[in-house]
């Protein structure tokens, strides 16, 4: 009998550490967007990425199908990667003169093939509007790791990028697109062309001064016909997306916004329901997925918090919903030694 109290103990002891584990794991708090930016250099490597595009020459204005091949340190396919901010893989693409920007997703995309992707391979569409270069960046998640993989794309066509130039106001009017459901948005944006349905008052706060490495608090402030934006809501499990690109075009970070959740018992209240969600929700992928915390409703104000690793000009690409308007708030800052 004695022995087997023991071991009923044993068997206690562990399901308790289990359990503890599994809330530690899983407990996020809208202070772990801003981890976006700091990824494990140990696994840099591991995560190997070639693109192959039909057709093979990629002109502007013309569709193309971008194949990303994903595999391991041992050559064998990247599949068990977790949906994060509601996708299994972010696909950023960015003009080298700073201007245009997309956010695209295998599961954008009717013709998504899942056979495929058990292979490791994940396929966007994708139409790029000018001649030039660009920079894609892709982020995946995994149970052990976040990765991020860029590399680069020559466009041959007539139409030609205009040339890189510096625009540092603080204040701007920026137009929302209509999403195409289930905050899908696959086209290109251009941040100096306002074609979109609808109008907006965006504000910038930031130090006068940015030094290399030194952390840095951004607030945008959204108004819309002059009345402040109270009611903006979650774009892919976040407040606000963003795309940080240097005029090196040496990489893309891609982090992510926060906002006031109001009382710290609220927020540990939330973060306790999110900890139990987690361990009910089940993708139909991998089985992980790797949500956040925002309201439901929120603004008119979203922060940004990052440090830049170099001096130069870096253009700070936004994204952010307010009802079913998808909105790029863009906006370049100049890092000082």
């Amino acid at each position: 009998m004695k022995s087997r109290i023991s071991t009923l103990g044993y068997y206690s002891l562990a399901l308790s550490l289990l359990v503890v584990a599994l809330f530690s794991g899983n407990s996020v708090s809208a202070a772990d967007h801003t981890k976006h930016k700091t990824h494990n250099v140990e696994n840099a490597d591991v995560l190997n990425v070639k693109l192959h595009t039909e057709p093979d020459k990629i002109t502007a204005e013309k569709p193309v199908s971008l194949m990303f091949h994903l595999t391991d340190a041992k050559g064998e396919p990247f599949t068990d990667l977790m949906v994060h901010h509601d996708r299994i893989l972010h696909i950023l693409i960015v003009s080298e003169n700073l201007q245009t920007i997309g956010h695209i997703h295998p599961e954008d995309f009717e013709s998504r093939d899942m056979l495929a992707e058990l292979e490791g391979v994940y396929t966007v569409q994708f139409t790029f509007p000018y001649s030039g270069r660009y920079i894609v960046a892709i982020d995946a998640m995994t149970t052990d790791a976040e990765y991020t993989k860029h590399l680069y794309v020559d466009v041959t066509g007539d139409k030609e990028m205009p040339e890189f130039s510096t625009d540092i106001r603080r204040e701007k009017m920026v137009v929302g697109y209509t999403e195409e459901g289930g905050d899908r948005f696959t086209k290109s944006v251009s941040i100096t062309e306002k074609k979109g349905a609808s109008k907006y008052m965006v504000k910038m706060s930031v130090p006068d001064k940015i030094k290399v490495g030194e952390m840095v608090h951004i607030t945008y402030h959204f108004t819309h016909e002059g009345k402040p934006v109270t009611d903006l809501v979650p774009f892919l499990d976040a407040p606000m997306h963003f795309a940080i690109v240097s005029n090196r075009l040496d990489g893309i970070l891609h982090t992510h916004g926060t906002v006031q959740m109001g009382s710290m018992h609220d927020k540990l209240k939330k973060d306790s329901l999110h900890a139990n969600r987690k361990m009910r929700e089940k993708t139909s992928t991998t089985g992980h997925e790797h949500k956040g915390i925002t309201p439901d409703k929120f603004g008119p104000t979203v922060m940004l918090m990052t440090t830049f690793p170099e001096a130069g000009f870096y253009q700070i690409f936004g994204q952010v919903k307010h009802g079913d308007q998808i909105l790029f708030p863009t906006f370049m800052v100049k890092v000082e030694e």
